[in-house]
């Protein structure tokens, strides 16, 4: 493996791939809607994804009676303290910021209002994973847009947001949505064999992967139609997002589960190409 692939494993590995991505869709819905963050907003948002993701990642590897069969649990088994000593040094930085940054103060009250219910929600699914872990996948992606559009929403006027911040949103949703199908149907046999849920638990592995396809395909007429049918400021933003669903759709083909998640993540950074337009 070359530098730059061992790189980017890692990267992956320790989800600051989708730390990354989760900003980058942060400055997409602040584009989409006009409003100027500060940098610091950004950096929040990175830390609190990252501490979500690994606390989840953490909690997994410690429920795991034996050596986990995934690469990202068995990672995190492997440097379990590590990982919760970082874990817990970037929580107290991360509050810190909040108390003491009054630039990120607009995002306090709101952010404690969307976090309270998703970490409840977290805990119900983790309470009932084999009656419920089917959600997982449609809830943590809703959970994921509103949180990358939490910031921008706050920032612009609550009483009026345009018409394509809902499509373009909408559009994001089912992308959040194929992305996490994707991930489970590759998953299968090690979610499987270390007693993890998801939607194969009420769909087949086939089932599955028609969803993923049929999904991607919906995802892409509709966000083709919006390429056209958008006034031209927002051409770009949904041009974005046909071209990560595309994307998706493509890699549904393949086979190497560690490159297509390593790619799938990736994808998520297209959106920092608005800061050129």
């Amino acid at each position: 493996m070359n530098y730059m692939g061992l790189l980017w494993r890692y990267v992956n590995l320790l989800s600051l791939d989708v730390v990354f991505g989760a900003m980058a869709g942060q400055l997409f819905f602040a584009d989409v809607l006009g409003v100027d963050l500060p940098v610091q907003s950004y950096l929040l948002l990175g830390m609190v994804v990252w501490i979500l993701y690994t606390f989840d990642h953490l909690w997994d590897a410690r429920k795991v009676s034996h050596q986990a069969h995934g690469d990202r649990h068995l990672f995190h088994q492997r440097y379990f303290k590590a990982l919760l000593f970082s874990l817990l040094a970037i929580t107290l930085s991360g509050l810190l910021m909040m108390t003491f940054d009054k630039r990120l103060h607009f995002i306090f009250l709101p952010g404690i209002w969307l976090g309270l219910p998703m970490l409840f929600w977290m805990g119900v699914l983790r309470i009932f994973e084999h009656r419920l872990g089917w959600l997982k996948e449609v809830s943590t992606g809703l959970f994921y847009v509103l949180g990358i559009a939490l910031a921008p929403m706050v920032l612009h006027s609550p009483n009026y947001y345009p018409s394509a911040f809902y499509l373009l949103g909408a559009g994001y949703f089912l992308l959040a949505c194929i992305n996490l199908f994707v991930l489970s149907y590759m998953d299968q046999k090690t979610d499987n064999l270390d007693g993890f849920g998801s939607l194969l638990q009420l769909i087949s592995r086939n089932q599955l992967l028609g969803l993923i396809r049929w999904s991607g395909m919906i995802n892409a007429f509709y966000l083709g139609f919006l390429l056209f049918q958008q006034p031209s400021y927002y051409k770009i933003h949904a041009g974005v997002l046909l071209l990560i669903t595309l994307y998706h759709l493509q890699l549904s083909w393949q086979k190497d589960a560690r490159l297509i998640r390593q790619k799938l993540e990736a994808s998520f950074l297209l959106p920092w190409v608005l800061l050129v337009f």
